[in-house]
């Protein structure tokens, strides 16, 4: 899991934003000030992402970033603030800040842009699953295996592999796999089209010689992604 440090005053804007990314893999601890971030052990709680509000009691968002972006383990910073003139967010990115959400904050634009500066920090498939011996290629929607074996997917079977992945041996609910699929997505959605997404996908992986992964159906619940197990 990936840990996150929500900096924010607002304690049920907090806790709304810890209930979306829980089940997406990230261990939220949320801090009403920045005192009581830097006040915090957050170097030793490995946070690797900070999501902090512009406006704050005492020392600022901006602030605490000045205070940050020196610091040799300097999370990945993501300003979520009801802020949106061109020279505030220009003057946050001259600072350091990785990217900006505005408020009221939309689920998917917040997950698709936290994705985004994770996967730019190197937190990628690799560093979340050092072991599982898959490679995945996003510039050609590849997957390659370590024997050589390789295939190419499609768009949608891609991020589904990778979101898999990311959550090894989880199971992820049909409702939190269609969204990261598909943003946010219909019924109809979570049903006939996720199956038949995943069996193509299944298709796909079999033609790879030893493949290591597996997708596993839990009935009633969702779907996890294993090394060696038959689905």
């Amino acid at each position: 899991m990936l840990a996150v440090a929500i900096v924010e005053d607002d304690k049920s804007v907090a806790q709304l934003v810890s209930l979306w990314l829980a089940p997406y893999g990230y261990e939220c601890h949320c801090f009403e000030s920045s005192e009581a971030f830097l006040a915090s052990n957050w170097q030793a709680q490995g946070i690797s992402l900070l999501l902090v509000d512009w406006q704050l009691p005492g020392i600022s968002g901006i602030q605490l970033t000045k205070q940050l972006i020196n610091e040799p383990d300097c999370p990945a910073i993501i300003f979520v603030t009801s802020f949106g003139r061109a020279d505030d967010i220009a003057q946050a990115l001259h600072l350091g800040a990785d990217d900006f959400v505005t408020k009221p904050v939309n689920k998917s634009v917040l997950l698709a842009r936290i994705r985004a500066v994770m996967r730019r920090r190197g937190k990628d498939l690799n560093a979340l699953s050092p072991g599982l011996e898959v490679t995945l290629l996003p510039s050609s929607l590849e997957i390659i295996i370590r024997n050589g074996g390789r295939c190419r997917l499609s768009p949608s079977q891609f991020r589904t592999l990778e979101f898999l992945l990311r959550h090894e041996g989880q199971v992820v609910s049909r409702e939190v796999l269609s969204e990261a699929i598909w943003g946010a997505a219909e019924p109809s959605q979570q049903g006939r089209a996720l199956d038949l997404l995943i069996s193509r996908l299944r298709l796909k992986l079999e033609t790879l010689p030893d493949n290591p992964v597996s997708i596993v159906s839990h009935y009633g619940l969702g779907y996890a992604c294993h090394r060696g197990v038959a689905h």
